[in-house]
């Protein structure tokens, strides 16, 4: 199965779930990926909250984000408008429709001003698929992807940038993605990603004999 990202030189901007920001965090690369992308990357002051909240309990990702913030390297907005009143609605409801914070906001926030939303968990992608229906959804896996991403690293960095995203932050993987995936990172390294066994599982039944 052929994957390519779908990010287009079209995009304005992404807004990135906290799930996202943190996948590019662990692959020690995330200033030159983003840069590479040259395309504004906009995060809510609700995923900033979020990521915070992980330094408690001794995690980098804070610190690094910060460092990202003061460098200009992606712009922290808050939440105004409609935006506010389609967050306040997301984040309410039953435990299968109702999202945490960050990715409400950032659906919200995508929502309101015309660009795409960085998402990679399940929940949220169904539901913006539900909801929002002409909203354009980009994952991890899109972006590094892309290729001015995977020109600007070239290959040996963007294994170990992918590998480091799949180990360290448990990266999910669509189907559809894992092929590229899997050749990207070799074979003999899927074992060792937690989020991919499943995947690897469910793969090695189909081509069972």
């Amino acid at each position: 199965m052929t994957f390519s990202s779908c990010l287009t030189n079209e995009d304005v901007s992404i807004v990135l779930d906290s799930s996202v920001v943190i996948n590019l965090l662990a692959t020690g690369q995330a200033a030159s990926i983003i840069r590479a992308l040259a395309i504004p990357i906009v995060i809510t002051e609700n995923v900033v909250r979020e990521i915070e909240l992980g330094g408690a309990n001794g995690r980098a990702e804070p610190s690094l984000l910060k460092k990202l913030i003061g460098e200009r390297v992606v712009s922290v907005r808050d939440l105004e408008g409609e935006a506010l009143t389609i967050f306040l609605d997301l984040v309410s409801g039953s435990a299968s429709e109702s999202l945490g914070d960050g990715e409400a906001a950032s659906l919200a926030f995508a929502y309101q001003y015309s660009c795409r939303a960085g998402i990679d968990e399940k929940k949220a992608t169904r539901v913006a698929a539900d909801r929002f229906r002409q909203m354009k959804l980009v994952t991890t896996v899109d972006i590094l992807a892309h290729e001015s991403v995977r020109e600007s690293l070239g290959g040996a960095s963007l294994i170990e940038a992918t590998f480091r995203a799949l180990r360290i932050a448990r990266m999910q993987v669509r189907q559809d993605q894992f092929d590229w995936v899997a050749r990207l990172i070799g074979s003999e390294n899927l074992a060792t990603c937690p989020s991919l066994r499943r995947l690897v599982r469910s793969r090695s039944l189909i081509e069972a004999p």
